[in-house]
């Protein structure tokens, strides 16, 4: 590992023992120009079996729950970093192949009062069940015995089947279906509101407004765009908030403005990005059979001018090898506030994450993190099937090869951006490792190792040297009581008897006593006497 070879000194010494402690700054990632710093992907699961979906339920900052295709629904632990042994929930028959199975959860915006969670799968006959669960007396175990059907679609065709489900700041639950399959929707479900199919829903899951019919177990939202419509064969479906879509696979809510973000699969020109604001009536034709992107559909002969109501995607990629968008989310984590507004979305076919931003208007600062997550996992990222929130808002991206990451950057970034500002940034004699903003002398990186703010002064620091007892004798001993986020820095007590020596330092005068996350107690070997003088040098190393 490469070390810096320059630091900024400070010490104590009195007659008989010493703290003389450096700190080397950290040097920036190769290629790494800008002045937040690289952004990484951190493996938080693996060895999963087709995962499709990660989420938490609301205020729960201490789990995250990972949807498998198969119908496995598990538990990661946060505080420990481990899957639990058992699933939350296993669901079956569920029909697992190719896109069909498991693949939606959403938890009621009052799950932690009663416990109600909600799943979208494929069963028996390839047809899309929506459900509701309950959790069981175990936080970690769901009861497998409440199913509940709310809804069920049948299926043409054993692909596109959306499977997204989730709650608008609305409180209501929307739903993603396809168009049922077949190249170029041979059944015209996208343009036709007298079918579920290649459309959003909306529904109201507190209330029933059919109860003579048992196969519909919600009520319509009395906003809805079809809401009035007399119900019957050939008139538009109530559930329908907007219409017009192929496959939206993983929409998602910007958690903070509440617009909705809907990435839709292609036939074979186009992916898009469809974008409804917060304030929509719903009703929006995104196009789909007729449009494809931005341009009429050019396969099957069935593409068009735009039709009555048409909303174009804020975005769309032509395929050259990209030619299946996975649907993100807008990041409104607190960890990486540079990036709050920015939509991460990927594509499954060429397995690239970009992320762009949208102010209503126009699309800007399109970029792609491809390589750098790539380069982050030393190897590249394989079919993202997914991403997905937790609690926090911080984002995870989802592999169908079996791995779950989370989307971050290496601590002392983190702390960095987070001390500092965009414009302080740019300025090293400011936020540098080696600069010390509060005029106290003590460095950012030594603040960061420690875990003080940079802008207030550090005095006292919080590491002690003192004489102890040992096994009966008394030695010059460092306590450090370092932060526990700052897990990329190593910290080194040395110690010398001769601070004039050409090299007086050595680690290996001095044994580690304890060493714990946010704690490392450090002793001199050599016993305390009158006569001798020792000193201790702490060294906080960061490198690449």
């Amino acid at each position: 590992m490469n070390r810096a070879n320059h630091g900024v000194a400070c010490g104590i010494r009195n007659t008989v023992f010493g703290l003389l402690s450096v700190i080397l700054p950290v040097s920036a990632a190769a290629g790494d120009d800008s002045p937040y710093g690289p952004l990484i992907l951190e493996e938080v699961a693996a060895g999963l079996d087709r995962p499709v979906y990660v989420t938490a339920p609301p205020g729960d900052h201490d789990r995250l729950f990972i949807v498998e295709q198969d119908g496995d629904i598990l538990i990661l632990d946060r505080t420990t970093g481990e899957l639990n042994a058992t699933p939350f929930l296993s669901i079956s028959p569920n029909t697992a192949a190719n896109e069909r199975g498991l693949l939606g959860l959403a938890f009621h915006p009052d799950y932690e009062e009663n416990g109600y969670f909600y799943v979208n799968f494929t069963g028996s006959g390839g047809a899309t069940f929506v459900q509701r669960y309950e959790v069981s007396s175990d936080p970690d175990l769901a009861d497998p015995g409440s199913a509940f059907d709310l809804m069920t679609v049948a299926q043409p065709s054993g692909n596109h089947n959306g499977g997204w489900i989730g709650f608008g700041p609305d409180d209501y639950l929307y739903i993603a279906l396809g168009d049922g399959g077949g190249s170029n929707d041979p059944g015209d479900h996208g343009q036709r509101t007298e079918t579920l199919l290649g459309a959003m829903l909306r529904i109201d899951i507190d209330s029933n407004g059919f109860p003579d019919d048992s196969t519909r177990n919600y009520a319509i939202p009395e906003e809805n765009p079809f809401a009035d419509s007399d119900d019957g064969p050939e008139d538009p479906r109530p559930e329908i908030w907007a219409y017009g879509l192929r496959n939206p696979w993983r929409p998602s809510f910007d958690r903070k403005t509440g617009d909705l973000w809907i990435a839709d699969v292609g036939q074979s020109a186009r992916e898009e990005i469809n974008f409804q604001p917060t304030d929509s009536e719903g009703g929006e034709n995104y196009g789909w059979r007729l449009r494809e992107g931005m341009i009429a559909t050019p396969s099957g002969g069935v593409g068009g001018p735009r039709p009555e109501g048409n909303v174009d995607p804020i975005y769309d990629y032509e395929f050259n090898g990209r030619r299946s968008i996975t649907g993100g989310y807008v990041y409104r984590g607190a960890a990486m506030p540079h990036l709050q507004g920015a939509y991460f979305f990927a594509d499954y076919m060429a397995a690239f994450i970009n992320s762009l931003r949208y102010d209503g208007e126009a699309v800007t600062d399109i970029t792609d993190w491809t390589q750098a997550f790539n380069n982050s996992i030393d190897g590249s990222v394989q079919n993202p099937s997914s991403f997905g929130e937790d609690a926090d808002g911080e984002l995870y991206l989802v592999t169908l090869s079996g791995e779950v990451y989370r989307i971050t950057q290496p601590p002392w970034y983190l702390w960095r951006n987070r001390e500092f500002t965009g414009e302080q940034l740019d300025n090293p004699d400011l936020s540098g490792p080696a600069a010390t903003p509060a005029n106290d002398g003590i460095p950012n990186l030594l603040k960061y190792a420690l875990g003080l703010p940079a802008d207030e002064p550090g005095h006292p620091l919080p590491v002690e040297t003192a004489i102890r007892e040992f096994d009966g004798q008394q030695h010059l001993a460092m306590t450090v009581h370092k932060s526990p986020d700052a897990s990329d820095v190593t910290f080194l007590v040395e110690a010398s008897s001769d601070l004039g020596a050409t090299d007086p330092w050595s680690a290996a005068e001095t044994t580690v006593v304890e060493e714990t996350a946010d704690r490392l107690v450090v002793r001199v070997n050599a016993p305390a006497d009158e006569t001798g003088r020792a000193f201790l040098r702490l060294r906080v190393l960061h490198g690449d």
